[in-house]
């Protein structure tokens, strides 16, 4: 049994087995689904069957966890995260019996899966969904300091969008030298220091952008103004876009960028693109961004494509 982390009165652990009837039991109670738009398993072996084929502990380094009360082992219900690839986000829920509502343990399990998320897992924000007349949720997520951004329709239902953003991260304009850190060991690992210069770096209308873990620097990008010539428009190119290992597919990246296009819009320009290596282009196609041409090769760095977007 894997214990993910304790709170004064619970603690949280993947998903066993044995679970499979609590899981069951769960799913049950028409009063616990009312707001999900889940449909109960339709017997103990489809629970069973969930808990056997629930991969996300690998796949993703996080998932849901069994919320178990330590004066009684007592299985309360679940808490902890949904990882979407296909959006890069993190969405954090919670279900608990009913005998176990309104005693404060789903804020108690919500704020130390928080913890975990953003200390161990350092994930950059955290969103949540509620269905708009949950009033027990919105409480928890207030709880919880989440900000409600707005209504969607999330799963068929109308629902309120939630996001928390980690209080440790930190994002700047930095100078060029302040890059070096993070360009050289992931873009130029195994070169001199002096090749993560670029001559355009001290510009004036170039800027850098920064994001740092505890004050410790762990993303950067540079943005600077060059023409393309299949391009127009007033353009700004990105360089040098690079996370440290341990902090990729965390929303870093999109952060920079995100920061970086409003910033660009603000100067009027209409344009950015960028030579992208193979690794990247769905990250950055997911950003809105296309491909322009054929594939080429950049010495000593490897295949690229040209990338634009109009801002």
């Amino acid at each position: 049994m894997q214990i993910i982390l304790e709170t004064e009165r619970l603690y949280l652990r993947e998903f066993l087995s044995e679970d499979a009837l609590h899981f069951h039991q769960l799913n049950s109670d028409p009063e616990v689904l009312k707001y999900t738009g889940d449909p109960p398993f339709a017997s103990l072996e489809e629970a069973q069957s969930f808990i056997a084929n629930y991969t996300a502990y690998s796949q993703y380094g996080i998932g849901r966890y069994a919320i178990i009360r330590k004066s009684d082992e007592a299985f309360l219900g679940w808490c902890g995260f949904k990882y979407h690839p296909e959006e890069r986000i993190v969405d954090l829920g919670y279900r608990l019996h009913r005998l176990y509502w309104r005693q404060g343990y789903a804020t108690e399990s919500a704020q130390a899966a928080l913890t975990f998320a953003f200390e161990n897992r350092k994930y950059l924000n955290v969103v949540a969904h509620a269905h708009v007349e949950n009033k027990g949720s919105d409480k928890v997520l207030a709880n919880c300091n989440f900000t409600k951004l707005r209504e969607i329709t999330y799963d068929g239902q109308p629902t309120f969008l939630y996001q928390k953003q980690n209080p440790v991260y930190d994002l700047r304009i930095i100078t060029a030298e302040e890059t070096w850190p993070v360009r050289h060991p992931v873009l130029r690992k195994g070169r001199p220091l002096e090749d993560v210069y670029m001559e355009a770096d001290e510009k004036e209308n170039t800027f850098h952008i920064g994001i740092f873990f505890k004050e410790t620097i762990v993303g950067v990008a540079s943005f600077m103004e060059d023409t393309h010539p299949d391009f127009e428009g007033t353009q700004s190119r990105l360089r040098g876009m690079a996370v440290l290992p341990e902090f990729r597919k965390r929303g870093l990246a999109a952060a920079m960028l995100i920061r970086a296009e409003k910033l660009l819009r603000e100067r009027n320009r209409s344009i950015l693109w960028f030579n992208a290596r193979l690794a990247a282009l769905n990250f950055y196609k997911e950003m809105g961004y296309k491909t322009v041409g054929t594939e080429f090769d950049i010495p000593l760095v490897g295949p690229h494509y040209v990338m634009k977007k109009k801002l």
